[in-house]
């Protein structure tokens, strides 16, 4: 008996080799893509660049930015929970993690206690006082700049499109790859 004169063993065949092609080899690819979108994050686009150029040293030099100006502001304000928790969310989002969820909230939370301490101090203290603090604030907004205009974020939303339609959601589900954060770029 020949392949071609059973249907029923010719679409079991067709039924396997689609199987095999979509969940094996489409596993297999959407794990390199993943790779690749975080090499990206960790190591920027550019060889000729050092990693300073990536959005995880981004979000560290942010989280060091934010350290100082809690510092500055501690001296001026006083131990205050604002000052606390920008201390707190700048170690967030300076810490070396996979969750990039916890590094992105943190971060959005941390650019409005930027902004609040900011206006607190602005508000009590010396021009000349609060140079340092200033230095430190433009620096923070330099490296949002530079988060914002990264190349992760348009690889990032193109492996969450990819893992959003079919069959990327559902190799993407038996694999256990979830969405990559955007950090709101």
């Amino acid at each position: 008996m020949r392949i071609d004169e059973n249907r029923t063993l010719a679409w079991a065949v067709l039924a396997v080799c689609v199987v095999v092609s979509v969940f094996l080899l489409g596993g297999s690819s959407l794990g390199r893509e993943r790779t690749k979108v975080l090499k990206v994050f960790n190591d920027g686009v550019n060889a000729k660049l050092s990693t300073r150029h990536s959005m995880d040293a981004y979000l560290d030099a942010a989280g060091e930015q934010a350290t100082i100006m809690a510092g500055e502001a501690e001296i001026y304000l006083g131990a205050s929970d604002l000052t606390a928790q920008t201390a707190a969310n700048a170690a967030l989002v300076g810490q070396d993690a996979a969750d990039f969820t916890v590094r992105s909230r943190a971060y959005s939370e941390l650019k409005g206690q930027v902004e609040q301490l900011y206006n607190q101090l602005y508000a009590k203290v010396s021009t000349e006082e609060f140079r340092n603090f200033k230095l430190a604030y433009d620096d923070f907004w330099g490296q949002d700049d530079l988060l914002k205009r990264d190349d992760y974020h348009k690889l990032a939303r193109g492996y969450n499109d990819l893992i959003s339609g079919f069959p990327g959601g559902v190799v993407a589900g038996i694999t256990h790859q979830g969405a990559l954060d955007t950090f709101g770029g």
